[in-house]
């Protein structure tokens, strides 16, 4: 259920809203107070979703609470009530992140109306979490088996010492510009042994393990919705984000945005990638 807390420093206001048929709504009634401070230290305490409150207010008045409370939880729905000569605290309160207001003298209806708005709004911000942490996980398991895929593909078999350690940062170091050439420098090899030695060890050349590597990364990356998709290109080592596509879809037959797409929709098959 949804948890609310009213504040509000007219007793008789306070009483009326307490009594608010707010169990019958799906809401939880988790406290309520009669200045600024004392709901401040509600919402810290009680981690609620939604706060109802008046904007004059002794001690801290709404603004200042909307503000603090906020600032330390960023999720928490805010609903002042205000008079109609207040109506600029009101443009304020909505500045400062409050997501609906009720006019005075107040209207138990209306009041609902504005909490049933921001419960709906909470449960759709939970449900798309939820579907964030689903998608997340898929791309763990994802991750798991390409990390298995690389390791098996790469060092199966791999009883050099010297190309273990390349492989190693080619999985730590994979978004900076990574050459055989640097590592036949610093390990003394000349660069045709050392490419020779590293198909040998690897069963296959440089450039594509650390293709692999960095396109695993990105598959990975691709869980979060929230990044762009040149920014992922840019995070595992690709300058061009045209190019990074290409190479992409040529891993694993779809798109960047196709392969997101089809994490989100739960339709990817694990024994494409």
């Amino acid at each position: 259920m949804i948890s609310i807390i009213i504040a509000d420093d007219e007793p008789i206001t306070r009483q009326g809203l307490s009594i608010l048929p707010w169990e019958e709504e799906g809401f939880v009634l988790a406290g309520v107070a009669d200045n600024g401070l004392e709901a401040l230290e509600l919402v810290r305490v009680s981690g609620s979703d939604i706060l109802l409150t008046d904007i004059r207010m002794p001690f801290m008045d709404g603004l200042e609470l909307i503000e603090n409370a906020r600032h330390e939880f960023p999720q928490l729905k805010v609903i002042f009530i205000t008079a109609y000569h207040e109506l600029d605290y009101a443009l304020k309160a909505i500045q400062l992140g409050a997501s609906g207001f009720v006019l005075k003298p107040t209207d138990p209806d209306e009041i609902m109306h504005e909490c049933r708005k921001a419960k709906q709004s909470i449960e759709s911000e939970r449900e798309r979490k939820k579907d964030h942490e689903h998608m997340r996980h898929r791309l763990e398991e994802y991750q798991f088996m390409l990390e298995g895929k690389v390791m098996k593909d790469s060092v199966s078999g791999c009883g050099n010492s010297v190309i273990g350690s390349i492989l190693q940062e080619m999985e730590t170091g994979y978004m900076e510009e990574l050459t055989l050439q640097q590592f036949s420098q610093r390990y003394h090899f000349h660069p045709d042994y050392l490419t020779r030695l590293f198909k040998k060890e690897t069963g296959d050349n440089f450039v594509n393990v650390l293709a692999r590597i960095r396109m695993q990364k990105a598959a990975a990356l691709l869980a979060d919705p929230s990044i762009k998709v040149y920014e992922i290109a840019e995070r595992v080592g690709f300058r061009d984000a045209r190019y990074f596509g290409q190479m992409f879809k040529k891993r694993y037959g779809v798109t960047p945005h196709g392969f997101r797409q089809r994490l989100s929709t739960g339709q990817a098959e694990t024994e494409e990638f």
